[in-house]
């Protein structure tokens, strides 16, 4: 469970992607000796032959570029898990991989979480306070929720934005490789942020180190393969 809140970081700017560059036309030199008629409509001929081959190259290239743009700004906006594996429940499957391309982390490691905070239960709540699948306190809440604390989607797309954050705000710890990363971020949300950040790593709670163990344990075996690539 969350036991702080945090404030979200200021995301960075996205950039426009380049749009295809258009050729340069390249200006005919003047020829000082007449052609006959004949050979101008065939000179004619093949420069109209020539263009529309020309035409016809560029509109293809930037259909086809066009199509890969729009197919890949649909992936980004509506991910999909390929592989659901039978241990997620099915109509979470697409919210569990959404919120970890959002948090950075896999979805093994974002199902292993829900599984050890609420065992995907929609209505649990803990004897502090936290609620949910993903566990979230209401101050907590009120800055990564929206609607219902109850409501399984919104549960598990503020747990991707918390991850997020809470990741941006261990790097001042300078984790030396990505699974000590994701330790500091898991203490982290069970503990709270500010205490990690005093304790300068995971701090000395049984809770905590028994939290962490159980997701990257969970993340290896009953997870390890959720939402694989085809």
């Amino acid at each position: 469970m969350s036991a702080s809140s945090a404030k979200k970081p200021q995301n960075s700017k996205g950039r426009k992607p380049a749009g295809p560059q258009g050729s340069k036309k390249s200006s005919a030199r003047r020829g000082g000796t007449k052609r006959s008629p004949a050979a101008k409509g065939a000179a004619s001929g093949q420069l109209g032959t020539q263009t529309l081959k020309d035409n016809w190259i560029a509109l293809t290239a930037v259909g086809l570029l066009t199509v890969g743009a729009i197919g890949a700004v649909a992936q980004n906006m509506s991910p999909t898990c390929a592989d659901r594996n039978g241990v997620i429940p099915e109509q979470w499957a697409d919210d569990v991989v959404a919120a970890a391309e959002v948090s950075g982390f896999s979805p093994s490691v974002v199902a292993a979480q829900i599984q050890t905070e609420s065992n995907w239960n929609p209505d649990a709540e803990s004897p502090v306070g936290a609620r949910g699948l993903a566990q979230f306190m209401p101050e907590t809440w009120g800055i990564y929720g929206q609607g219902d604390i109850a409501d399984p989607e919104a549960s598990i797309q503020a747990q991707g934005y918390y991850l997020r954050d809470l990741r941006n705000m261990m790097a001042g710890l300078e984790p030396a490789n990505e699974q000590e990363e994701l330790d500091l971020v898991l203490a982290s949300y069970n503990a709270g942020p500010t205490v990690v950040l005093e304790e300068g790593g995971i701090p000395n709670f049984q809770e905590t180190e028994n939290y962490v163990s159980q997701i990257n344990e969970l993340a290896a075996t009953r997870y390890a393969n959720v939402c694989s690539a085809d």
